[in-house]
């Protein structure tokens, strides 16, 4: 992110409607700045030839727009976030998938991850939905709470046997 991003992306100084706005605005860009790094990494000469993304919230909007877009990618995880509406409609490919997502998330509803694993499933990727009832957005970031440990050790198995070179 660069820091006019921050500074678009910063609750204090923007509305959720501008937010949503500049997000789209800017996913292509993003989604190319991933595909880039997937680039050089795969350029380089200790590189598995295999990359996987993981992204949360934004992030996790990035990584689905881009394991779109770059045939490359070999599987992405996403918590608590969804694909962009802008580019549902144009999705013709995904590599295996995995979404987690607290049931009571009310910065992303729970139905965008809901909505991702079914577009997933409809142009043929395996995609599994993992849903944490009561859990709110950022669920994972506790050190203390079981789903945290769940969630972790669950996104690890599903990224080794697909990220093996």
């Amino acid at each position: 992110m660069t820091p006019a991003d921050t500074a678009a992306l910063t609750p204090k100084s923007s509305t959720h409607e501008s937010r949503d706005a500049y997000d789209t605005a800017r996913f292509d860009d993003w989604a190319d700045t991933v595909s880039a790094t997937a680039t050089a990494i795969l350029g380089r000469s200790d590189s598995s030839g295999r990359i996987g993304l993981l992204g949360f919230s934004l992030g996790g909007y990035v990584a689905a727009d881009t394991a779109a877009r770059d045939t490359r990618i070999a599987a992405f995880a996403v918590l608590y976030g969804g694909m962009p509406d802008a580019m549902a409609a144009k999705v013709k490919h995904l590599p295996p998938l995995i979404a987690l997502h607290g049931e009571a998330d009310r910065n992303v509803p729970v139905a965008k991850g809901r909505q991702l694993v079914a577009l997933g499933k409809s142009v043929g990727a395996e995609a599994e939905f993992v849903p944490y009832p009561g859990k709110a957005h950022g669920f994972d970031f506790s050190d203390t709470d079981p789903m945290t440990s769940d969630a972790i050790d669950r996104v690890t198995r599903f990224f080794q046997p697909r990220l093996a070179a």
